[in-house]
């Protein structure tokens, strides 16, 4: 069951969105390896815990290891695992140096003073995780339950005066928009192309 809060939009940014009330989702815990070893044991008996921390410790080191060497690892109905880069703008004109590191973006004074000072192509280098397979937006939307939290509930409560049109634990409204989409949020983002979260409205990505 997903649990969900109301935040309040103040950023004007967007027409329309200011003052509105966006669902988020109340993230119970945070689910390490050896949690989620022990949620896998218990669903299969015939592995061992120990033996499924191991399994998911080499999962780890291998899927980062190989993001960063280029590679796209696909776990299938699961996601595409890769990484990205935030990106810095480069300013090319003659004297210029740049670098395919990593490091801070320079100011236009600074290059406008100096135009030797040395840049970096890119700001931070991220995991980006793609839903794959049968983990789509339908299958998702299909799965999921949702409900107000006890908080979410009150704040509805005090400013409608009711809380009849709730309708908990329902997918109406079917997926206008989403059909056939992925689900998986671009954990990161690329800097000028994919940004990690809708103002108002989207989760953050970030991983």
């Amino acid at each position: 069951m997903l649990e969900l809060n109301l935040t309040k939009n103040t950023n004007d940014q967007l027409p329309g969105t200011l003052g509105k009330y966006y669902a988020r989702v109340e993230y119970k815990d945070t689910m390490g390896i050896d949690k989620l070893a022990k949620h896998m044991h218990q669903h299969n008996a015939v592995w061992s815990r120990g033996l499924v921390v191991g399994l998911l410790t080499d999962l780890t080191d291998c899927i980062k290891e190989l993001a960063l060497q280029g590679y796209v690892v696909k776990i299938d109905d699961l996601g595409l695992f890769k990484a990205t880069v935030e990106a810095n703008g480069l300013t090319l004109q003659q004297g210029a140096k740049v670098t395919a590191g990593r490091g801070v973006q320079r100011k236009d004074e600074e290059l406008q003073a100096d135009i030797s000072k040395q840049q970096f192509a890119i700001k931070n280098v991220k995991l980006l995780v793609q839903a794959t397979g049968e983990t789509t937006i339908d299958s998702m939307n299909g799965d999921a339950q949702t409900t107000f939290t006890s908080k979410a509930k009150a704040l509805v409560l005090s400013l409608t005066g009711s809380n009849e049109n709730e309708n908990e634990n329902q997918n109406t409204g079917g997926n206008s928009g989403n059909s056939g989409g992925n689900t998986g949020g671009n954990t990161g983002g690329d800097t000028g192309g994919n940004t990690g979260g809708t103002t108002g409205g989207g989760e953050e990505g970030g991983m």
